[in-house]
């Protein structure tokens, strides 16, 4: 306002109204500038976006000063590059944050690794006992499969019933159900021991400043 006041002290040949709406009218039609360059590599420069540049697009201030740079519109690979980028960087942030709620976890579950060593204890104990009712059960069907055949000599000229086929079958099914079984539960055993391997290491791990500063 105060080179505006200024203007009119030194033009006191023409109207103050004319000075002041000539001064308003010049900063009302200030605009940005629009530069970029084509795809022949011609520069274009405008008061609005321009739709042909090839590259980036400058905006410049009323002065020409530099306000931002305005990156060309991607491609139809570029966009689905783009897309999978960012659906890579959230499932990468995700799983940092799942490592931080597991850390957090293991910290409140135990406060040295001699918990953490009973923990697996109890959970193993669980499995065997599982596989040991399953193997007895495996005694009794070997028993019970071992009289069958005694049996089933008896038929060796001539088909033997029904029923007792049924019974053949059905013993060789429940020992094929307890055998499969046993084999599920000794994979347990391997997933817990390696579960609680891991939650060891890392325990250790979260743990190592903490007994550093100790020292």
């Amino acid at each position: 306002m105060n080179r505006l006041l200024v203007s009119v002290r030194h033009l006191p040949c023409l109207p103050i109204a004319l000075v002041i709406g000539g001064a308003l009218t010049s900063s009302a039609s200030a605009q940005n500038i629009y530069t970029c360059r084509d795809q022949a590599g011609r520069t274009i420069t405008a008061d609005r976006p321009i739709a042909e540049c090839a590259g980036v697009m400058r905006e410049l201030g009323p002065t020409g000063i530099l306000r931002r740079e305005i990156a060309p519109p991607l491609t139809a690979d570029q966009q689905r590059q783009k897309e999978s980028d960012d659906r890579n960087k959230r499932m990468a942030d995700e799983a940092v944050r799942e490592k931080r709620r597991r850390d957090t976890a293991l910290l409140a579950a135990y406060q040295t690794e001699d918990q953490i060593e009973t923990a697996r204890r109890r959970a193993v104990a669980d499995a065997d006992d599982s596989i040991k009712s399953s193997r007895v059960r495996l005694d009794d069907l070997a028993k019970e499969k071992k009289a069958l055949a005694v049996e089933n000599d008896a038929y060796r000229n001539k088909t033997p019933p029904p029923l007792f086929r049924r019974k053949l079958d059905d013993n060789q099914a429940l020992i094929d159900d307890e055998e499969a079984s046993i084999k599920m539960r000794q994979f347990d055993v391997e997933r817990i021991n390696q579960h609680y391997d891991d939650d060891l290491k890392r325990y250790r791990e979260l743990s190592a400043p903490a007994r550093t500063s100790q020292k």
